[in-house]
């Protein structure tokens, strides 16, 4: 109920000890009640965001200059799996240097923390790190690359059926596992992507034959594309670094304040700007 039916309401004598029609009905309560909780969880929310927001920036403020020593492993586990669907495996990690992809990856991930503030550096003695909340020990302590084939099914609708078709695609899975300390050992911290073959297709209807006409290109990966993925994912990994040592940060204060939800952040370097994270990031794996 609006403020100007309630005034309309009062204005109104009440009749033999009833109240006016139609202005104080059971339905209309309900929705006010409806209404007045869905304004309160807007408001607990928009304060919540709000307080992130401001945790965030907060960090951000007082970590203008952060070092990170920086380790990946000098081997990757590399593997091609045996597909018993299609009796094959696939090619494409054929002639493949894991120290280039690791180094490519390493290029990457510590250009990538330098558009973060966050400088990575070779400590003289990898036995005795400093490690605080501006002092980073970082290492890509395992990382698994598989080739694989992987069926993917694309599916296609008309307007009275359901197609459906199958498809061998070749697959490069890329699982990471990190562990970060700034002062404590924070969680391992894992993530794994999957670089397949681009696909494409298209359907059309023949007016000569009656029937629907499929057909579909396959771009198959190369191992150039391998190398390059090495690129994406580890600018990929820095910004999850990155989200992830602030959003612990924010989430313990948020903790301290009594707050039990919180809402990930994600940092854009290039924009400047802070945002709710509407991707994956580090997962944790907890013993």
């Amino acid at each position: 109920m609006n403020k100007l039916d309630k005034r309309v309401a009062i204005a109104q004598p009440c009749v033999a000890g009833k109240l006016p029609v139609g202005k104080f009905s059971h339905t209309s309560k309900k929705l006010s009640f409806g209404c007045f909780v869905c304004f309160v969880v807007f408001l607990l929310t928009f304060t919540g965001c709000q307080t992130e927001l401001k945790l965030a920036k907060r960090y951000m403020a007082e970590r203008p200059n952060i070092a990170a020593a920086v380790y990946f492993p000098e081997q990757a586990e590399v593997k091609s799996e045996y597909n018993t669907q299609y009796g094959r495996k696939t090619e494409v990690l054929n002639g493949f240097s894991q120290d280039l992809f690791l180094d490519v990856m390493y290029n990457a991930y510590a250009e990538a923390l330098g558009d973060y503030g966050i400088e990575v550096y070779v400590p003289e003695n990898a036995d005795n790190v400093q490690v605080d909340s501006t002092h980073w020990l970082v290492m890509l302590s395992r990382m698994e690359i598989s080739g694989r084939i992987t069926e993917f099914e694309d599916y296609l609708y008309s307007d009275t059926e359901e197609f459906s078709y199958k498809h061998p695609l070749n697959t490069v899975n890329v699982a990471s596992w990190f562990e970060i300390n700034d002062g404590d050992w924070k969680p391992v911290l894992f993530c794994e992507h999957n670089l397949m073959d681009g696909f494409e297709s298209n359907t059309d209807f023949s007016i000569w034959t009656q029937k629907i006409d499929y057909t579909y290109t396959i771009d198959t990966l190369k191992l150039r594309d391998v190398y390059n993925y090495a690129v994406y994912l580890g600018k990929l990994y820095a910004g999850y670094t990155y989200d992830y040592m602030m959003n612990s940060y924010v989430g313990a204060e948020l903790k301290k304040m009594g707050y039990a939800y919180q809402l990930l952040l994600r940092y854009d370097p290039y924009r400047k700007q802070l945002r709710y994270a509407d991707e994956d990031g580090f997962v944790e794996i907890n013993d």
